[in-house]
């Protein structure tokens, strides 16, 4: 064992040497290396049972990484701090079809039981509604964290004076001790919760001692935590909990805790009465050397299939040293062309040489360590990543590819630990508003005000608030040029088939548990808002993104709003009409397939395609974990129905092409049908006849007669009857004016026969 001395020294350089290490330890937890930091909704059951951090911050501190704390961002707290072992990851991590809350493994040395972890006017009462969400403003708020080496600095709020917080690890002998350095500047006093579950009260001073109950035949456990630096910062203990009484002024301390066999206890009170030099925390908050400075470089694939349009595959970086997952849940465009790319694993990559004629592609990454991000959106060069618990804006301050600063831009989003209530998507409203979606949990009972709902975010990110309501599994969504804000659903309780709605501000959109209050009552159980296009199972058993053509290098279809199938991994155009006041729309397939289940669509300004990014996760057709994917239009015809128009005279329906009178005349080579479906609780819907919901059937329809306009794009069909319907599918066999195929089918809902 060290000499007392050497002890002191020791523990006095250390605190700043860790400050300056950039270097990568050798533990990689469990075969991922996540970077500095993992959030995640952290389960423990210490030092009370079911303690949950619902947006716990994970930082392993150590040359070893073997010491974890765990930030409960919500309430301010160290909800757990650990040594040895991990988290607890299931399989279902990796597959992403149910994650579950990690638990905390290795042997627990303090925490919190769930509360505020700063009090209030001298007290800890929880203040929140439900004991969920965050602490209110005034009282304590999360503003993100800095990451210089593999240190990380907490920011955030405690009534008006900005905090800085720093974990770290001291060593004394064998015994580690956990370090808090904090630095503040606070016109009133203050009192941090330090922690729970001690057995003598009354103590007080700058540094106190336990003994603690033993199990079995273990050694003799003591629990030491002392005060370094400060100006009269103090311990006291009391009710079975820790707190330190901070005097009001500009403070830089560090709470030094250590729990061990008492044995080891001479040599940790040693360490802990030295007095140790503080690292600046304000100075690692500006920047310092990436950690993953080696691009991977991959090589992208042209797709081969013939036809007006082809899918490029845009290879991602797999394999990579870190092991990091690549299932993508968003991406967008930087001003220079690159792709910004989030992984639901918590990254973001960026990725260059998408027009690079080799086709040779790198990959950086830039962030790590986020909760479950599944949207992004790039808005005046700066990276903004819908995560489940909170909306982040990455910061690099000395532009060398890697975020310095994950700043909380609003995070009053509700997080429980059901794993159905993905955030999911992101965009921006022509005044800078934020928009993204929020599932409702499964099994199908609401517990939090945001399950199941459109989240609306200020510019500022100041406010939060409920947009519509009722939706279940909201994996994509869209924002038009013409300001429509459109979200996919998909088959489950109250949801009759996959849906795409149009979403209006108060909308409620038919999951009867996640209303919160704006269902109709149960005697009119059908006035939910109706969806603008119904799909059948068949077409779309999961649905995933809408984009809007933003480009005339891409075909006929430029304005025109596109639709994505996650289940199928197809991609759709929709036809979209307006009658009296009602939307409605009609879908038809581009022949395309992707290696990926298709959620998020962007345009890139640069060259003007079509790019998408998926995942393979919950059910899909699709193959890869991630797919990054190039639709690409090649110039040659396009056959397509672009236009759907229903009306009392009939359906007509436009085409890009030409096609050939005999053969769009020939009522033989035109088949409709059309069906209901039944809202109820019950999971999805059989299909039903539109004249008695009792007969499980489809509807046939006699085309009558076929018309044909002078430019020969444009068919009427005379249809037998024409009625609103949930479901209408119209299946055609055709030729084009040069003689080749065109065959296809559209599904479309009918609100309103116009006309009628």
């Amino acid at each position: 064992m060290m000499k007392p001395f050497a002890l002191a020294t020791a523990v006095a350089s250390l605190a700043f040497a860790l400050s300056l290490s950039a270097a990568p330890p050798g533990n990689t937890l469990d075969g991922i290396e996540r970077g500095p930091y993992f959030t995640g909704t952290i389960k423990s059951s210490f030092p009370v049972a079911n303690n949950l951090a619902m947006k716990g911050v994970v930082v392993s501190v150590g040359a070893d990484r073997d010491v974890h704390v765990c930030y409960d961002t919500d309430l301010m707290r160290v909800s757990v701090a650990w040594a040895g072992d991990y988290l607890k990851f299931g399989k279902s991590q990796v597959e992403i079809v149910h994650p579950q809350p990690p638990e905390v493994l290795g042997k627990p040395l303090f925490g919190t039981a769930t509360g505020p972890g700063w009090a209030k006017d001298g007290k800890f009462e929880d203040p929140r509604e439900n004991k969920q969400g965050r602490l209110p403003t005034e009282w304590a708020k999360y503003r993100g964290l800095y990451l210089n080496g593999w240190n990380v600095v907490l920011k955030y709020t405690v009534g008006g004076a900005d905090v800085l917080e720093m974990p770290g690890v001291e060593t004394a002998g064998d015994a580690k001790m956990v370090t808090r350095t904090i630095e503040l500047d606070s016109k009133t006093p203050q009192t941090l919760l330090v922690c729970d579950g001690v057995t003598a009260d009354g103590a007080a001073g700058a540094k106190l001692t336990f003994d603690l109950p033993v199990a079995g035949n273990e050694p003799a456990q003591s629990l030491a935590i002392a005060v370094q630096g400060g100006k009269g910062v103090m311990l006291e203990s009391a009710n079975g909990r820790v707190i330190a009484k901070i005097p009001a002024g500009k403070q830089s301390f560090r709470i030094a805790i250590w729990k061990g066999a008492k044995a080891d206890f001479d040599a940790v009170s040693t360490a802990m009465k030295s007095e140790a030099k503080l690292p600046s925390l304000a100075a690692l908050t500006k920047g310092a050397t990436g950690r993953w400075t080696a691009p991977v470089v991959t090589q992208a694939v042209p797709g081969t299939n013939a036809g007006p349009y082809v899918v490029d595959d845009l290879t991602p970086p797999v394999p990579n040293p870190w092991n990091a997952k690549t299932f993508f849940g968003g991406f967008d465009f930087l001003p220079d062309g690159r792709a910004a790319v989030a992984c639901f694993h918590g990254d973001v990559w960026l990725v260059s040489g998408l027009d690079d004629k080799a086709g040779k592609l790198s990959w950086k990454r830039f962030a790590t360590g986020m909760f479950q991000p599944l949207g992004l959106k790039v808005v005046d060069g700066q990276i903004f990543v819908t995560c489940r618990d909170q909306l982040t804006r990455l910061h690099d301050f000395n532009g060398d590819g890697e975020a310095d600063f994950y700043e909380c831009f609003n995070n009053d989003t509700v997080v429980t630990p059901n794993y159905h209530e993905f955030c999911l998507d992101l965009h921006t409203d022509k005044a800078g508003n934020f928009f993204y979606a929020k599932g409702a949990p499964w099994p199908p009972t609401v517990q939090s005000p945001h399950q199941g709902t459109m989240l609306k975010i200020s510019k500022d990110g100041s406010k939060l608030e409920v947009f519509a309501t009722g939706l279940r599994a909201p994996n994509g969504s869209g924002l038009g040029p013409n300001g429509w804000l459109t979200v996919s659903d998909n088959q489950g309780h109250y949801m009759p088939a996959s849906k795409l709605n149009l979403i209006r501000e108060g909308g409620f959109y038919g999951m009867r548990q996640a209303a919160h209050g704006k269902a109709p009552p149960d005697d009119n159980i059908h006035a939910y808002d109706q969806p603008i296009c119904w799909l059948p199972m068949t077409v779309d058993n999961s649905s995933g993104g809408q984009g809007w053509v933003e480009s005339t290098k891409w075909g006929p279809f430029n304005g025109q709003m596109l639709f994505m199938s996650y289940g199928k991994g197809t991609l759709f155009s929709v036809m979209t009409q307006e009658v009296d006041g009602a939307v409605q729309a009609g879908m038809t397939q581009f022949p395309l397939k992707f290696p990926s289940g298709t959620m998020r669509a962007r345009f890139s300004a640069k060259d003007g395609q079509l790019y998408t990014t998926g995942l393979r996760g919950w059910q899909t057709a699709g193959l890869r974990d991630g797919g990054f994917s190039r639709v690409r239009y090649t110039g040659a015809p396009v056959q397509m129905p672009q236009v759907l128009h229903i009306s009392k005279d009939g359906v007509r329906i436009t085409f890009t092409t030409a096609l050939d009178e005999a053969s769009a005349k020939d009522v033989g080579n035109w088949n409709v049908e059309m069906w209901n479906y039944i809202y109820s609780g019950g999971y999805g819907s059989p299909h039903v006849s539109t004249k008695d919901p009792k007969v499980k059937q489809h509807d046939k329809l006699e085309v009558t007669a076929v018309a044909l306009s002078a430019d020969k794009k444009t068919v009427t069909l005379k249809l037998s009857e024409l009625t609103p319907a949930m479901q209408m599918k119209i299946k055609f066999n055709l030729k084009a004016a040069d003689g080749s195929p065109v065959v296809s089918e559209i599904y479309n809902t009918i609100h309103k026969v116009a006309g009628k």
